[in-house]
């Protein structure tokens, strides 16, 4: 699943991990437009029980962890913003 957020697109995968037992959820974070443009943030990556937790918790966990990123690289340079 992929969204855009503030000039930046987020790419979120999830998967199980080869025991079926965890979730294992990343997020790559790539700028799309303007002053963002060749920008590249660290990916976010998650792991949690599958019984413990839903998928789209997950994946909204992920979102969620990747957008604070996102607005704290804008805080840090707001020439771009």
């Amino acid at each position: 699943m992929a969204i855009e957020y503030r000039g930046f697109q987020i790419n979120v995968d999830t998967k199980a991990d080869a025991t079926d037992t965890q979730w294992l959820c990343r997020a790559d974070i790539n700028g799309v437009e303007g002053e963002v443009r060749d920008v590249t943030l660290p990916a976010v990556e998650l792991e949690f029980p599958k019984l413990k937790i839903d998928v789209l918790m997950v994946v909204s966990m992920v979102e969620h962890k990747a957008r604070q990123l996102i607005d704290d690289w804008h805080t840090a340079h707001p020439a771009a913003a």
